[in-house]
């Protein structure tokens, strides 16, 4: 298995990767309708879908870019040439971390790949009908990534904070407002990684997996966050899929932030228990939710209010991306709507609707 330390990499460049659901437009049922959307899509973006677990899915892989509006304004151009082919068959795209309703019409993909993973995990994926986002930033070397990956591992919980969307899975109630992240944690290769002292630290690791069968390539591993040596960028795995255009915008700002950040301040080293404490605090409240930071318990937006802060002191982001920022930690997480919505219509189908992209 290659898994190079790389020295001629990209400084903070921008790719992400966004999970949406097929459903039909009269009763929001899962549609296996992915091979229309590959056959039918422009050449301009054909090359950048791909299957997902199940034929009711879609990932969108952007190209690699230097600004983040380039980036949004990429997913807004793709997003909508998808809708107007899904209109074309009465069909709707969804994003959110979970189906809020109890699926049926559930296919896997043709990708012999998840067949595999299917039979590996058994009763682990029957539910698996997850959508997430995942954001990578380019770094010139792999020390620079390093150093970033250990330096985000304590902020990885705001991230599930500010993109919960699963409160709801499968037609039950989890009460879980990132339902999607309790799912990854039961798989053997997911969940928060440990902290690597260098490039051989890490790679000792990969290598044992892989001498030992257990992953076949670094796509294997499902930490919350990886170093990504063939892109040479660190990948944020730990958000769940959204629809709200400004919401992306600001999470993956704030990815790109903070890999920045990580270039200009020492890494916090904290204990595991206190990682996955406050990593359950972010999946069960959301924006709710109270951290350990410093020995003592702290609400979530003060915690994100000081990393804005941080960021605009050190110039690292734009007056403009400040004040999207503040006012998006300012609202309601998804989740936090989807339960004022069904508590107020008693109806799954209008949460799910919550996800609904236009």
């Amino acid at each position: 298995m290659i898994f190079d330390k790389f020295t001629n990499g990209y400084i903070f460049t921008l790719g992400a990767e966004l999970e949406l659901r097929i459903l039909n437009a009269d009763d929001l049922s899962y549609a296996n309708e992915y091979d229309y959307f590959k056959s039918n899509l422009s050449s301009k973006y054909k090359d950048n879908i791909t299957s997902e677990f199940l034929q009711s899915m879609i990932e969108i892989n952007t190209p690699v870019f230097n600004k983040l509006s380039e980036l949004i304004e990429y997913f807004k151009e793709i997003t909508h040439e998808l809708n107007t082919l899904a209109k074309k068959k009465n069909l709707i795209l969804q994003s959110s971390g979970a189906s809020a309703l109890k699926q049926n019409n559930i296919e896997l993909s043709t990708n012999e790949r998840y067949h595999e993973l299917s039979n590996e995990h058994k009763i682990l994926l029957d539910d698996f009908s997850i959508c997430g986002l995942h954001v990578h930033v380019g770094f010139k070397t792999f020390d620079k990534a390093l150093k970033a990956f250990n330096f985000s591992l304590c902020y990885l919980p705001i991230f599930v904070a500010l993109s919960a969307s699963s409160v709801y899975s499968n037609g039950i109630d989890t009460g879980i407002h990132s339902y999607r992240t309790k799912i990854f944690d039961r798989l053997p290769k997911a969940s928060i990684p440990e902290y690597f002292e260098s490039y051989e630290h890490m790679k000792s690791v990969y290598d044992i997996l892989y001498n030992s069968e257990v992953i076949s390539s670094e796509k294997d591993i499902w930490w919350d966050v990886r170093i990504q040596p063939n892109f040479k960028t660190i990948e944020f795995r730990v958000c769940d899929a959204i629809h709200d255009f400004d919401r992306l915008e600001v999470i993956i700002g704030l990815c790109k932030g903070i890999c920045k950040l990580s270039q200009v301040q020492e890494v916090s080293y904290e204990p595991m228990q206190v990682l996955k404490q406050n990593m359950w605090k972010a999946s069960r409240y959301s924006m709710d939710a109270d951290f350990i930071v410093d020995s003592k318990k702290v609400n979530i937006r003060d915690v994100i209010y000081k990393l804005i802060e941080e960021l605009d002191k050190e110039e690292l982001i734009t007056q403009e991306f400040k004040e999207k920022a503040l006012s998006i930690v300012s609202k309601n997480s998804i989740a936090q709507d989807m339960i004022e919505i069904y508590e107020k219509t008693k109806d799954l189908n209008e949460v799910e609707k919550v996800g609904i992209i236009k």
